[in-house]
């Protein structure tokens, strides 16, 4: 009798929710950089208010792509099924049978998943930074938190392949 696998679901993990703080905070800066141009306090000339200005707009410009990079990794998500995988994100979704993959090839944090057809790389979404430590966020896999590299592996292990590293 052949056993049924449960479906398994990886989304980023529970730290990707600092990103949306990081863009709040970022924001409000901006905003408080860019009233303090306006009003004109304190000690003003041409230099310096171009200075904030500046500084202003890419002030928002960083909270903007921040907020972008936390919608996007709250958009992504990785379905394991029985016999194939499913990568979902903002622009739709792509189903891959597991004997489709050919290979699997690893550089750093990156895993290519090298198709009968093309390929598709799996890379973290984001990292958390201590001193020169620099470590991927890792998956929520079906609610319980894990390594980033555990989906690879995983992946890896149901397409019968090794992952090679580069």
């Amino acid at each position: 009798m052949h056993a049924r696998m449960d479906v398994v679901r990886y989304k980023p993990g529970e730290a990707i929710r600092w990103l949306q703080a990081g863009a709040e905070n970022l924001r409000k800066e901006a905003k408080r950089q860019s009233a303090s141009l306006v009003t004109r306090k304190g000690e003003r000339t041409i230099a310096k208010d171009i200075r904030d200005a500046a500084g202003a707009i890419f002030g928002m410009g960083k909270s903007a792509l921040a907020e972008l990079m936390h919608h996007e990794a709250q958009a992504s998500e990785y379905v394991l099924r029985e016999d194939r995988f499913e990568v979902i994100g903002r622009g739709g979704s792509r189903a891959v049978r597991y004997r489709d993959v050919s290979a699997m090839k690893q550089r750093g944090d990156r895993v290519t998943v090298v198709l009968e057809s093309g390929s598709l790389t799996i890379k973290p979404h984001a990292y958390i930074l201590a001193g020169r430590l620099k470590v991927p966020i890792g998956w929520s896999r079906n609610g319980i938190e894990v390594p980033f590299e555990t989906l690879t592996d995983e992946l890896s292990a149901r397409a019968g392949v090794n992952i090679e590293n580069l």
